[in-house]
């Protein structure tokens, strides 16, 4: 096979606000506070790069994971100060991939969206897919 063979990697993003303890009760009292307008990904790490980032430890064995991070929203709309928040399974990097994916990301921090700025998102899931067998049928 003259065509290198790549890990398929899929990176699902569900970028959730994280309002702190209490966020859900309002006063009865106070008017309606307006929601953020809903967050735009302007780019996302290419599955390409998910499966060069793919661990070669979890490569070897066969094994496909995900791991999940919080991040704030930067000034230019990038992530940053991430950690993980779950690893599944745990020990074979795929936590580090995440967090190495997570510096692809770009936000739009523009006009109205511009209210995102240092937000802190929870619930980042990346996960990481091994390819289908050849000959497989779906």
């Amino acid at each position: 096979m003259g065509r290198k063979r790549g890990i398929t990697a899929v990176a699902l993003a569900a970028l959730a606000l994280w309002a702190g303890p209490g966020a859900a009760q309002a006063p009865s009292n106070s008017a309606p506070q307006s929601r953020p307008p809903p967050l735009k990904v302007l780019k996302a790490p290419s599955p390409e790069l998910l499966a060069q980032l793919f661990p070669a430890t979890a490569r070897r064995a066969g094994v496909e994971g995900a791991a999940t991070a919080q991040c704030t929203i930067r000034r230019d709309g990038s992530l940053g100060d991430c950690a993980v928040t779950a690893e599944n399974p745990r020990g074979l990097g795929f936590g580090g991939a995440a967090l190495v994916a997570m510096t692809y990301y770009q936000v739009d921090v523009s006009g109205a969206n511009a209210v995102q700025v240092s937000r802190r998102l929870s619930g980042i899931t990346i996960r990481f897919a091994l390819p289908p067998l050849e000959g497989a049928t779906r």
